[in-house]
C-alpha cells in the first residue's frame, strides 16, 4: 500500500500541509533548532516544512519507497532532514527529541500490545517535557465509515476501489484497496487494518508511558475535541 498508489491516493493539497504545519509549531511551542521526530514520515510533506522552518527533524517510515520520495523531493534545507527506514515500535533515538509528530491517521496498525510499544518508544526517544502530537480520525465518527465504498480515478489508468469495515467491539476499521490498472488489466489489492482509541483509551495508554495529556484538539483549526469533530488531535508532555 505504501507504495506510488499512495502517492496518488487522498493526500492533502500543499496549502492544507502548511497549515497543519503552522499547527504543530503553535500547539508545540516549537523554536527554530528544535529536535523533531516525524514519526511515520512518508514523503516527507510536514518534516519538509519543518526543516525549512529551521527544525533539525528526524523522518522515520517503514517504506522505503516513500522515503526515497522524501529524498527527492528534500529542498536546500535537506541538511536538517534526515531520513531513516526503520519500525515505529523500535525507534533508534535516545532522549534527544523537543518534540515527535504522528500526522494523517498513522498510529494503530499493530495489535494493542504493539502499539502500546509505540507509544513507550516514543516517549523514550522525548527529552523530559519533551511534547508529543498524535493526530487521526475522530474515534467517535469512524463509525460512519462502515460499508462504505468509494470509487476514484488515481490517474488516467488507475482505478481505485476503497470498501471499509468497522468492527466497534474491537474499535478497529478494515480498509480494503483495489487498484486496476485499465490499460493492462493488472489489479492490485490490499487492506489496512487500524485500531481507534477513545480519549480515555488513549489518556491511559500514554500516562502507563509516562506521558501525560495537555490538550485534545478536533481539527488543525484549534477548536477543542467534541464527538462530532472531524479529527482527534492529541498534544502529551513527559513528565
Amino acid at each position: 500500500m505504501w507504495d506510488q498508489t499512495y502517492l496518488l491516493s487522498e493526500l492533502p493539497p500543499a496549502a492544507e500541509t502548511a497549515e497543519d504545519v503552522k499547527f504543530v509549531c503553535e500547539a508545540l511551542e516549537l523554536l527554530r533548532g528544535a529536535t523533531v521526530l516525524d514519526l511515520c514520515c512518508g514523503q516527507g510533506r510536514h518534516g519538509q516544512l519543518l526543516a525549512d522552518k529551521g527544525m533539525k527533524v528526524v523522518g522515520l517510515d517503514s517504506s522505503r519507497f516513500l522515503l526515497t520520495e522524501a529524498q527527492k523531493n528534500a529542498s536546500s534545507s535537506q541538511n536538517r532532514l534526515h531520513l531513516v527506514e526503520g519500525d515505529t515500535r523500535h525507534i533508534p533515538l535516545k532522549p534527544v527529541c523537543d518534540a515527535v509528530i504522528n500526522l494523517f491517521t498513522s498510529f494503530g496498525f499493530f495489535e494493542d500490545n504493539d502499539n502500546k510499544k509505540v507509544i513507550t518508544a516514543i516517549a523514550a526517544a522525548l527529552k523530559p517535557s519533551g511534547k508529543l502530537l498524535l493526530e487521526h480520525w475522530n474515534p467517535y465518527a469512524v463509525l460512519q465509515l462502515d460499508q462504505t465504498r468509494n470509487w476514484w480515478w488515481m490517474s488516467e489508468s488507475l482505478l481505485a476501489l476503497a470498501e471499509v469495515e468497522y468492527d466497534p467491539a474491537s474499535g478497529r476499521l478494515s480498509d480494503y484497496r483495489t487498484v486496476i490498472d485499465i490499460s493492462t488489466g493488472a489489479i492490485r489489492e490490499s487492506v489496512n487494518r487500524i485500531r481507534f482509541y477513545f480519549p480515555t483509551e488513549l489518556k491511559g495508554m500514554l500516562a502507563s508511558a509516562g506521558l501525560k495529556v495537555r490538550a485534545m484538539y478536533g481539527d488543525f483549526d484549534s477548536s477543542p475535541f467534541l464527538t462530532e469533530s472531524r479529527r482527534l488531535i492529541t498534544i502529551a508532555e513527559k513528565c
